[in-house]
């Protein structure tokens, strides 16, 4: 009798070794195949500009909450193993009591085949408690994993007074930078002067006032629109400046860009302080972040109040028209009168401008889109009753990815009365005496210009640009004016050329290293060229 139990308990004990943990590794894989599930990625879909910022804070809260899930998930899960484990546990504990107590009343009496037995036993129930004990761990570790992820979403989270989600962002931008030549601006030139006898033919400095801090807004849906805004500033405000520009080492902060934005699945209704929505492409630089390359040489890049509507037209899921209008406030550089505001808010209207352009997204997310279009700018400038100037360009934009390697991005513009946007050697009108008459005379600058870059893809971390870029004030507007000795200085200049090559080095995507060379090239329109050789070394910080 007493064998026949002891049997009866060595089977028993396996049996229940063998069911606890097959049914601690069949939770285990279930959980596992759900949590596979769970974290098996999205397809991506292509997005406006004024979509990302919403899909991006959406992204991050979905994401958040699936963590949250899952680690729910798991730490259930754990709990339920450890549970069935501890009661494993206790019935093997209790069941090797009964054997011994067997053991004890037959007076140590072995058979063979009892004796090896329960060493099969024992065996069966330290590998099965191993395999347990694994499955545990990497529970356990799964569970940290989560934990982990939550905690760094954690830390980038903002608390704000509307509780909708909120980003920040920002570039610590160090530049270095040596000037073989004089120019406008020592630590942002965008202007050769002559070189004067005696006096300093270069600079060496460094600045850091090019870092940027940005804020990316979402909130509620309004009529079926996503809610966003982004504001952002830099540390390049000046405090001083002599006749040509600013001079000081230390800076203030400013205000760069800010949108608010209403976005529908096809409309987006936009107000915005950026730039023209006639002008939207600037060439790639860390070099000058305060004001993107190529100002004063085929840029029109003037930061100005805008309220815009985009209209997109789909052709096909990866081609689109675009339509965009709009009403903008315009600066007027270096204009001086009693008026307290500038020529454009004089004449009591707005500016007018619009866009019209096409888009075919590329065949996968590493192939840039191509786009091409055309815009139109109109407005009136009021400096007294005697002068008024129209103010209009037509302009083109480009970007044309060659491969997955290079890209040609570029501008075109021709019009008047462009110095607010950046063009015409940043002016709007010319003064002077008439040749004929003598008598003063204001009229509106002709211009002409635009850029290129080719752009250069050498690796994942690597990237070379090179461009060039012109602003022309047609001679033309010269003719038949004898300028006054006591105007702008910038009033002589008839044209303006910049070469630049640069390497962008990303280590890693949060690090900046870049080198930079620059020739500025500008003509008075009498007299020699003026030449400057730029060089700048750049480290940033990404975050």
């Amino acid at each position: 009798m007493n064998q026949l139990a002891y049997h009866s308990l060595l089977r028993f004990n396996r049996r229940a070794s063998v069911y606890v943990v097959s049914a601690s590794l069949f939770l285990f894989m279930n959980r596992s195949v759900t949590l596979l599930a769970q974290t098996s990625p999205a397809p991506s879909q292509a997005s406006s500009s004024s979509e990302r910022i919403w899909d991006s804070a959406n992204s991050d809260a979905r994401h958040i909450a699936d963590v949250e899930r899952r680690l729910n998930d798991v730490t259930a899960s754990l709990i339920q193993a450890q549970q069935v484990l501890e009661k494993s546990l206790v019935e093997i504990q209790r069941l090797r009591s009964q054997l011994d107590a067997l053991r004890a009343q037959t007076g140590g009496m072995k058979v063979k085949a009892v004796q090896d037995s329960p060493a099969d036993t024992s065996q069966s129930a330290v590998s099965n408690d191993a395999s347990s004990k694994s499955d545990l761990k990497s529970l356990h570790d799964e569970q940290d994993a989560l934990q982990a992820e939550i905690k760094q979403h954690e830390q980038i989270k903002v608390e704000t007074v509307s509780k909708y989600p909120l980003r920040v962002t920002g570039l610590a931008l160090f530049n270095a930078f040596a000037n073989a030549g004089v120019v406008d601006d020592t630590k942002l030139p965008t202007l050769a002067l002559p070189r004067n006898p005696g006096s300093s033919h270069g600079s060496v400095g460094a600045t850091l006032g090019q870092t940027l801090l940005a804020l990316e807004a979402t909130g509620p849906r309004l009529g079926g629109a996503r809610s966003s805004a982004e504001v952002s500033i830099d540390f390049f405000g000046g405090t001083s400046s002599n006749v040509y520009g600013y001079n000081s080492t230390a800076g203030l902060v400013r205000m760069r860009q800010s949108q608010m934005s209403l976005n529908w699945d096809k409309t987006t209704v936009q107000a915005s302080f950026m730039e023209p929505l006639i002008s939207p492409l600037s060439p790639t630089s860390y070099a000058t972040v305060a004001q993107p390359a190529l100002a004063g040489s085929g840029n029109l890049w003037t930061w100005s109040p805008q309220l815009r509507v985009e209209q997109r037209v789909p052709i096909s899921d990866r081609k689109r028209i675009a339509l965009e209008v709009g009403l903008i406030d315009p600066p007027s550089p270096g204009y001086t009168s009693i008026q307290l505001d500038n020529p454009v808010e004089a004449s009591r209207r707005p500016g007018y401008e619009g866009r019209v352009s096409y888009h075919a997204d590329g065949p996968d997310a590493m192939t840039p889109s191509f786009v091409f279009g055309v815009g139109a700018y109109s407005s009136h400038q009021f400096y007294n009753s005697t002068t008024r100037v129209h103010s209009w360009a037509f302009t083109g934009d480009w970007q044309i990815p060659l491969s997955k390697w290079f890209e040609l991005t570029g501008e075109i513009y021709r019009g008047r009365a462009l110095g607010g946007l950046g063009g015409g050697a940043y002016k709007d009108t010319l003064s002077g005496a008439d040749v004929i008459t003598g008598l003063t005379r204001t009229i509106g600058v002709d211009a002409v210009g635009g850029w290129s870059q080719l752009k250069v893809r050498l690796n994942s971390t690597l990237e070379a640009n090179a461009m060039f870029g012109l602003d022309n004030a047609l001679s033309r507007n010269f003719d038949g004016l004898i300028l006054y000795s006591s105007s702008n200085p910038r009033q002589f200049y008839a044209r303006n050329n910049t070469i630049v090559g640069n390497l962008i080095f990303r280590p890693k995507t949060y690090l900046i290293f870049s080198p930079e060379y620059r020739q500025i090239l500008s003509w008075r329109y009498t007299g020699p060229v003026n030449i400057a050789n730029v060089f700048t070394l750049t480290a940033g910080y990404q975050f």
